[in-house]
């Protein structure tokens, strides 16, 4: 019986909500209480230590990205303190490298120069082409930051090959500040792809087989990932693909509607959805996304970057998709960024163009604006939804964005907390299985024992209380004793972290826990409102 079919007793019953993960406890308004709804939570429980980790930024260096990049840089403190708060009990090694969405324009040398053939080729960025000139480089021959918890000095400081008296912090604001000079015709998806497949010799030694990968794109723009061979960007064929602006990305690159049609060169006259990548088959002229898919999502055996693909966390701070897109006839050139002026025609591709509406402004400030980035979203979201974040490049703020961020990474090298509330912990209801990924690209999967249930007889599972610097506390409203839970994989008798463990192998988990409806949701409350920590 599938683990899905086993918790069906418990998930029949549910009631359909908008749900968040449940890193805190919450205030519920005091006149209604906030029902119990019963949802699945699935966690997983690395067996083979994991304690190194890749973190690699994909910046847009494209015109129109320097308030983004700005304010990147200001919300990276939020993500390191995180993982150095983290790394007190449980530290890790990190790598931190950026690359830019610059490949050029195909064959074409554009703008001056600013697109010029394989542009940065995927190389990792030692220093930003806008970084300050009192910046320096990351040291010991390395085009990345190299931080290693697991090596501490004598005064508890990581090792690193961080340059004389500049911080991580700084060092990586020295590498982000990438600039906004390259090319208009950005390659999201193959820069990362160039980057970590083909891995130029600039980007030696920061791919680790046995580190979890994690991928942050920056981006106000859609992927445009196409082939070095393209005639895509060839300024002479505006008869066959219209003006040299990045709509050819979008009537090349998308389809909308149902059926799905690529938009027109015109007015879409309103927001086409829903919106997908287009297939060489029906016109498409860009890179076929599921080359990314593949690499991300299949194991090593099947062409895929990791021999397990949950190693691998996708994130995007990027522009949203859902609502699909729309073309109007508008000025390509809009002082200040943000909204587009419509124009009567005719289209001549400098006053007047097809251009792809904007899918979001921020109103406080029209400089953080971005165009639906359907492909590059259609990438990041076919990933498992553990391991997946997009959030808005229109935030003004990205403290959110990175604080999420790292605690996705510490929840994968972590202790396997459940993160949301059991109904009753002394009764889990809980499916365990062994995942094992074959070097063959084949999966071995086996179920695992209640610990409580057999006897004890390794290997089984049990729920254990964990130590809350590594388990958040979560309850299901304000009274409440905090449950800070995790799943612990016995391997023998003692259960003390000894036994064997097959190569290649984490613990899937699935657990019968509590939701709590976003409706009663109000500011999170301090933990000691929720109750007294178990």
């Amino acid at each position: 019986m599938s683990r899905s079919t086993r918790l069906k007793r418990n998930l029949m019953m549910a009631a359909p909500v908008s749900l968040i993960g449940l890193f805190a406890c919450f205030n519920a308004p005091v006149e209604t209480p906030a029902p119990k709804v019963t949802q699945e939570t699935d966690v997983r429980v690395e067996q083979n230590v994991k304690n190194k980790v890749d973190i690699l930024f994909m910046i847009d260096d494209s015109p129109s990205m320097a308030p983004k990049q700005t304010e990147l840089k200001a919300r990276f403190p939020q993500l390191i303190k995180i993982l150095n708060d983290f790394g007190a009990t449980t530290p890790a090694w990190y790598h931190i490298g950026v690359v830019t969405s610059d490949l050029g324009a195909a064959s074409f040398t554009l703008g001056s120069g600013q697109c010029h053939p394989g542009g940065k080729g995927g190389k990792l960025q030692a220093l930003g082409m806008g970084a300050d000139t009192t910046c320096a480089a990351p040291t010991r021959g390395l085009n990345f930051i190299d931080y290693n918890q697991l090596m501490p000095d004598a005064t508890g400081v990581a090792d690193s090959n961080l340059p004389a008296g500049q911080t991580l912090e700084t060092t990586f604001g020295c590498m982000a500040s990438v600039g906004q000079m390259g090319c208009g015709f950005e390659h999201q998806l193959e820069s990362v792809y160039r980057a970590l497949h083909d891995k130029p010799a600039e980007n030696h030694d920061f791919l680790r087989d046995d580190a979890l990968l994690v991928v942050v794109w920056v981006t106000d723009e859609d992927d445009c990932s196409a082939d070095p061979t393209s005639d895509l960007f060839d300024p002479s064929k505006t008869a066959q693909y219209g003006a040299l602006l990045s709509y050819r990305c979008t009537q090349y690159g998308i389809q909308c509607g149902s059926p799905p049609m690529s938009l027109p060169y015109g007015d879409s006259m309103g927001i086409q959805a829903p919106c997908t990548s287009l297939p060489a088959s029906a016109g498409g002229k860009l890179t076929d996304v599921n080359k990314y898919i593949n690499f991300f999502k299949s194991p090593a055996g099947q062409g895929g970057v990791k021999v397990d693909p949950q190693d691998v966390i996708l994130v995007g701070i990027t522009a949203p998709s859902s609502g699909g897109a729309a073309s109007i006839l508008a000025n390509p050139n809009p002082i200040p960024p943000g909204p587009y002026t419509t124009c009567p025609g005719p289209v001549d591709g400098t006053k007047c163009a097809v251009v792809l509406q904007h899918s979001c402004i921020a109103p406080q400030n029209t400089q953080f604006f971005g165009d639906p980035a359907v492909r590059l979203n259609q990438v990041i979201g076919a990933e498992l939804p553990a391991n997946q974040q997009l959030t808005s490049i229109c935030d003004t703020s990205y403290q959110a964005a990175l604080e999420s961020l790292g605690q996705k990474i510490i929840s994968s090298i972590g202790a396997g907390c459940i993160t949301s509330p059991f109904t009753d912990p002394a009764n889990p209801d809980c499916i365990v299985e062994d995942v094992t990924q074959n070097q063959d690209g084949t999966t071995t999967v086996a179920e695992l024992p209640d610990c409580a249930k057999n006897g004890a007889a390794a290997p089984c599972w049990k729920l254990d209380q964990k130590d809350i610097m590594k388990c958040p506390v979560v309850c299901a409203k304000d009274g409440d004793p905090g449950q800070h839970f995790g799943i612990t994989i016995c391997r023998d008798s003692a259960c003390d972290g000894g036994g064997m463990v097959p190569a290649n192998t984490s613990a899937r988990v699935a657990c019968s826990t509590i939701a709590v409806p976003t409706n009663f949701l109000t500011t999170p409350p301090s933990l000691p409102m929720c109750g007294a920590p178990l």
